[in-house]
């Protein structure tokens, strides 16, 4: 039998003090560039509205970034593009968001120095869970939403660490699994999954869909006009206000054989 379950069921509230308060749940999202946010932004809103402190980590400046914008390639390119990001969390009414400082995740900065900055991510990544200590981590699925390479490397990075040291059960993870449907209905040509797979149905408002439109005018590097007309028409005919995970689960069972 397959469930379908919200991920606000699968977490318990922790006692912070004898008086009885409860800590505020952490949702944690991990993305490789400012305004993949905007991705699953309905999610980041309901969650903030339920009251958990919604964490973004992103770990590359985008500096890269020029499809869209005659800024050149560079970190004042960069600069710009965490300003848009941290537009869009005021927006959403989430925390401040958190940049690692990573190059890139790819190996168009060549092969020896993409090993060098996969491991710095990694031991990042890992100083900054630790910390944080989040509830559940949400970040891309093996098609990395858009088959961008640094999307696939950033989510295989959390699955990796959390294997690494055994933290799976610990910090519960969840990607993003779009419907053969939602991904022929945007922008870019998405990533989707079987819906045989997803485990994790999360809806949200028309409220909390229109909030999330209102972020996307904060990319203005990213994006044209044109773009962000589709892309709010697109969203706004599909009625169904529901964005599907996957969670990443480990069977420990010992088999000998397959």
């Amino acid at each position: 039998m397959r469930y379908i379950i919200s991920i606000f069921l699968l977490i318990t509230f922790c006692e912070v003090t004898a008086q009885t308060q409860e800590k505020k749940k952490i949702l944690l999202a991990v993305f490789p560039h400012p305004d993949d946010e905007s991705a699953i932004a309905e999610v980041l809103i309901k969650y903030a509205e339920l009251g958990y402190n919604v964490q973004l980590i992103i770990a590359t400046n985008g500096k890269d970034g020029t499809r869209v914008t005659k800024i050149p390639a560079g970190d004042s390119l960069g600069n710009i593009r965490k300003e848009e990001t941290r537009c869009a969390c005021k927006t959403m009414g989430i925390s401040e968001p958190i940049f690692l400082g990573i190059e890139r995740l790819d190996t168009k900065i060549g092969v020896g120095k993409y090993f060098a900055e996969h491991k710095k991510f990694l031991e990042l990544l890992k100083e900054k869970i630790s910390t944080i200590n989040p509830h559940l981590i949400l970040t891309f699925g093996p098609d990395g939403d858009t088959h961008h390479a640094e999307h696939i490397v950033t989510g295989s990075a959390v699955t990796e660490l959390l294997l690494r040291e055994g933290w799976v059960e610990k910090y519960p993870l969840y990607y993003l699994a779009w419907t053969k449907h939602q991904a022929s209905g945007l922008i870019e040509e998405l990533g989707y999954v079987n819906e045989q797979y997803f485990n994790v149905k999360i809806e949200y408002t028309q409220a909390q869909e229109n909030k999330a439109l209102e972020i996307m005018p904060c990319y203005v590097t990213q994006y044209t006009p044109e773009e962000l007309k589709e892309d709010r028409e697109n969203k706004l005919k599909d009625k169904n206000h529901v964005l599907h995970f996957r969670r990443f689960i480990v069977l420990k069972e010992l088999q000998e054989n397959f």
